[in-house]
């Protein structure tokens, strides 16, 4: 039993970075992707797609592996000769980004807040590093693929088209307030105007409290901080003004110029086409998403008569295609229920199950060690089973797969014991109520956020209570006698009741609590009455912590236990809704039941009260709303630094930048730079190692105001 290796092994499926896995050539050799990849369908069948000549969308949540796709498909790639393969990670480019670099002009004259020519642009800015990188990325790869050579007698030199090229990139990289953008500003900054005036009007006394206490000048402060991007983000909920400015920035790229070079490129060098990996997509806001498709994606996909094709990684559910024909374009989710989806959900585990060994197979092989070593393998019966409780506790996500064999590592491989069944399902509620459990308080207590996003979590939470309750409740009705009559009657021992299933409309109430992994879309399957639903399974360890069984009972007369309907939670969930939240008019503020909310969809929204404003789902959360007030604001961190606090604490070791980044899935660079911030604030010491890398550790003072016993 070689420890290190093991450890070795969980750290390389912990990682968020991209799955090229330089830190473990020493152990596995050059190349590791090559080593290391396993596909989610038996022959490559995920790997092929990608590798299709279509525009491709492959969807999954975090830590499914979208990356590690990504890095074998480019490594494919490479040997054609034909073909120029990029990456782009989308967000690491983003996160370089400053919002207060951008020179400020006479914005007052122009009728333009300062809040709205800042976020405009930030956003160009983001826009025009993506394209300039995409441009460097092009002419790096050329070089590497040595086109000179195929240019001999061409139309156009190749030291030209670089230079233009190398031109076109730093010119998209410029971000400054262009005539024609003007217009489009004053409107935006107008809606945010008149929006603010609406909720001063709602809350007179907050706001008599509020002036009076400042000079001019810290009046015009707070004006700034108040406006903030979510205030320009909503203006663009109105679909003529988010196409107006969408056009607008559309406008300020050269595509024209960048198409026809590319095109140029390609024929010249007789090359087949480009391949454009976009990585990290989902990352950014909704509205940031619209604007990537729609000013980068689209012009380069439609523009290109088939000489460009791109490969997206997004999150499900979060997908915007804008003027992509999503009929021309593969859509792949890595998410188990689709992957392998099936009539009967015992078949649809058994597929789940067969990856998850072979992912783990690959990667022990790789490392020149058996699992057999590792595991409590007493019959091929026993490892089937345990395959399968491995799928059951990870939802086969290979980044929580890595997280389970830490924790078992340090439970079980440290003290030279095999891994257990009991020691997985153990590993699985230590995870839960570590990382995924502490997610909902210690964002909402330490993060310096916009209150949204603190309510939309709060509310998140008192959904997951409601289900974990009505879980609880169905549990006693089955022990009672009181609902199924005699089909539960030969049940042994707690009945389970970690799955449930709801009508399709709830799926978008259901998103975030899925994204998180408290649950998961499990099956598509159909009601007693015929009618479509989708089954939902709680977290593993989430049942684990809560004392519930997971899973179903076993026997034939079983086959269809969740489609009784004590599981059918499309009534309680609608109870959830009508009790937190209600529809409400942006320009008059009067509010509706959500009872007519098909009959405002209908009207696109239109506010029958007034027949002005338009009409909006708000949550209903006054008391949360008091809660977050009296909040302690000079302790909050923004969400970057709260969690590479949150790993050293997790962790309890000094770490390097790089090693923070690889876990939280940021770049090194911008952990580099906030571990500089933290320890300015006095909560973090960074020092140089024995090895001359740069740590850092927790100081006391962090560990006592984040992670104290008070907390």
């Amino acid at each position: 039993m070689d420890l290190d290796k093991f450890s070795k092994i969980s750290e390389s499926l912990r990682q968020y970075r991209r799955a090229e896995l330089r830190d473990f050539e020493s152990d596995i050799g050059a190349k590791p992707i090559e080593k290391l990849y396993v596909d989610a369908l038996p022959g490559n069948a995920v790997l092929n797609s990608v590798l299709s000549s279509n525009t491709t969308f492959l969807l999954g949540r975090k830590g499914t592996g979208k990356s590690t796709v990504f890095a074998k498909a480019q490594s494919s790639l490479r040997g054609k000769s034909e073909i120029i393969s990029v990456y782009i990670d989308v967000k690491s480019l983003i996160e370089v980004l400053d919002s207060n670099t951008s020179p400020v002009v006479e914005l007052e004259s122009m009728g333009i807040s300062i809040v709205a020519y800042r976020t405009h642009l930030l956003r160009k800015a983001m826009l025009g590093r993506v394209i300039s990188e995409l441009l460097k990325e092009i002419r790096a790869n050329s070089e590497k693929l040595t086109l000179l050579d195929r240019w001999r007698g061409k139309k156009k030199q190749y030291d030209e088209l670089m230079h233009c090229l190398s031109s076109i990139s730093e010119r998209v990289r410029s971000s400054r307030l262009e005539q024609h953008e003007i217009p489009i500003l004053q409107r935006i900054s107008q809606q945010i105007r008149v929006k603010k005036q609406q909720e001063n009007s709602y809350q007179k006394s907050d706001s008599a409290r509020v002036g009076g206490k400042a000079s001019l000048t810290q009046a015009e402060m707070n004006a700034e901080l108040n406006e903030s991007s979510v205030d320009f983000d909503k203006t663009l909920d109105d679909t003529e003004i988010y196409n107006e400015y969408s056009d607008v920035v559309l406008k300020s790229f050269p595509f024209g110029e960048i198409i026809e070079e590319i095109q140029t490129l390609i024929s010249e060098a007789g090359l087949l086409r480009l391949v454009v990996f976009f990585d990290d997509f989902s990352e950014l806001n909704f509205v940031d998403q619209r604007l990537f498709v729609d000013v980068v994606l689209s012009p380069l996909n439609n523009s290109s008569n088939e000489t460009i094709k791109l490969k997206v990684a997004a999150y499900p559910g979060r997908v915007y295609y804008g003027k992509i024909d999503p009929g021309k374009a593969d859509t792949i989710s890595l998410d188990f229920s689709d992957l392998y989806e099936a009539s009967e959900v015992q078949e649809m585990e058994r597929s789940a199950a067969s990856y998850a060994e072979r992912l783990l197979v690959a990667r022990f092989d790789a490392f020149e060690v058996s699992m057999n070593d590792y595991f409590d393998f007493s019959s091929e019966i026993e490892r089937i089973e345990m395959m399968r409780l491995i799928f059951q506790a990870s939802f086969n996500v290979p980044r929580i797969i890595g997280h389970l064999l830490h924790t078992l590592y340090l439970d079980r491989i440290s003290k030279s014991q095999k891994i257990t069944n009991a020691s997985i399902r153990l590993a699985s509620k230590k995870y839960y109520e570590g990382t995924i459990e502490k997610y909902f308080d210690r964002m909402n207590r330490y993060a310096l956020e916009p209150f949204e996003n603190k309510l939309d979590r709060h509310n998140q939470n008192e959904l997951l209570r409601y289900l974990i309750n009505e879980a609880k409740e169905v549990r006693r009705k089955i022990s009672s006698g009181d609902v199924g009559g005699g089909y539960f009657i030969n049940i042994k021992g707690t009945p389970p009741t970690s799955h449930f299933t709801v009508i399709p409309g709830l799926e978008e109430v259901l998103a975030s609590l899925e994204q998180n992994f408290f649950v998961s879309r499990y099956k598509n399957m159909r009601d007693k009455n015929g009618n479509g639903v989708i089954a939902y399974a709680l977290f593993l360890g989430l049942c684990e912590s809560e004392r519930m069984v997971w899973g179903y009972p076993e026997g034939r007369e079983f086959r269809h236990y969740f489609q009784q309907r004590c599981f059918e939670y499309t009534r309680a969930i609608h109870q959830f809704l009508s009790r937190n939240q209600t529809i409400k008019c942006n320009y008059c503020g009067a509010c509706h039941p959500m009872e007519i909310k098909a009959s405002l969809e209908l009207y696109k929204w239109k506010c029958p009260e007034c027949a002005e404003g338009i009409c909006g789902i708000t949550n209903l959360a006054e008391d949360f709303k008091d809660e977050v007030e009296k909040l302690d604001k000079e302790i909050m961190l923004e969400p970057v630094e709260l969690e590479i606090v949150s790993i050293l604490h997790d962790e309890s070791k000094r770490m390097r930048a790089g090693e923070i980044s690889a876990l939280i899935d940021k770049t090194h660079q911008l952990v580099g730079r906030r571990t500089s911030k933290l320890r300015d604030m006095g909560l973090i010491i960074k020092e140089q190692d024995h090895d001359g890398h740069m740590k850092s550790n927790l100081t006391v003072r962090c560990e006592e105001t984040y992670f104290g016993e008070k907390h």
